[in-house]
Order: C-alpha cells, then structure tokens, then sequence
C-alpha cells in the first residue's frame, strides 16, 4: 500500500520530531505493573489480570507527547464444573497520545494491537483513554499512577466466524526516569 521508502520516512519522522520541535518537556519511560479488571462478558472467561509495562513519552509540544507502550498481560482463566478456561496472555503495543491537564494530571489515548502468545488465538485491535497523575520524586523521578479502559477486539479465536470485545479496566504503576 505504502511505498517502504516512505514508511521508513514516517517512522524516523515519529521518533525524530521531538528533537525537531524542541518541546519544553523531557523524553521519560516508564516501567510499570498493571492489574486488569476485566468487564462485561470478559468477566466470564477470567476475574483478573496481571501484568507488567514499558511506555515513553516522546513530547512533541509543551503539553503534548506521543506514547509508545509495550508490555505483557496475563488473564488468568475461570473454571467451574462445567468448563475451565485457560489463561489468555497477550503482548499489547500501542502508541498514542497524552496531554498534560496540569503539571502532574494528564489525560492519554493509545491504539494498537495485542499479540497472543495462547495457541489458536489471533491478533486483536487494542484501544485504550484513560487518565492519571504523577507523584514528584527527590531527584527528577517520578512514580506514575494511571486508569484507563482498555477494549482488545476482533474474532479472537481461530475457526470462529465472529468479533468480539474483551474489555478491562486498566491499573497502572509505574515508575518514571526522566531522560
């Protein structure tokens, strides 16, 4: 669809125009353990979530950064005497937006995908706004406290001809490094 040439151009652009437009904030990662608590039909299938994360923040202004977040997600499955099922793990990568409300209060909204790592499983379109706030350390550091709700969709298992939504509300615990 896209020439290579060009999606290489706009993949250097992405991680270069911080840098281009000199933004009065810093670059910062953070890694991060989340709990997901899964909503709506998903709450059938498991009661909880665990995982663990790593987002940075590139700023492209001086209230605005674009997101890119990697991690690990493990739903662990229910059984019960009729049928067990078994733990759903992902790898969700997204990339979005994030707007400074305030100095610490922010708002984000991230788009991707999650990747499983369960046999006859297939790649979901992940979606996730949420909001949260960052807690000054001594030194520069921060500590990171997030909220989102998170929706994983598509036909997610293999020979079944229907899309559906595994949807969680997200929490997040990170700590920051300024860079």
């Amino acid at each position: 669809m896209f020439n290579p040439k060009i999606k290489i151009l706009l993949i250097a652009s992405l991680f270069l125009s911080p840098l281009l437009l000199k933004a009065q904030v810093n670059t910062s990662i953070g890694i991060g353990a989340e709990i997901g608590l899964p909503s709506g039909n998903f709450s059938n299938l498991s009661g909880i979530g665990l995982g663990a994360s790593i987002k940075a923040d590139l700023p492209v202004a001086e209230s605005l950064a674009i997101t890119l977040n990697a991690g690990f997600m493990n739903f662990f499955g229910r059984s019960n005497a009729l049928f067990s099922v078994q733990d759903l793990t992902y790898i969700p990568a997204k990339a979005g937006l994030k707007y400074q409300l305030s100095e610490s209060f922010y708002a984000e909204g991230q788009l991707g995908a999650a990747l499983p790592l369960n046999k006859d499983q297939k790649t979901l379109f992940a979606w996730s706004p949420g909001f949260g706030n960052q807690f000054k350390l001594p030194g520069g550091d921060k500590l990171d406290l997030g909220i989102r709700y998170e929706a994983w969709t598509g036909k997610n298992t293999i020979g079944l001809d229907r899309s559906d939504t595994k949807g969680f509300v997200g929490i997040r615990f990170a700590y920051v490094l300024g860079l």
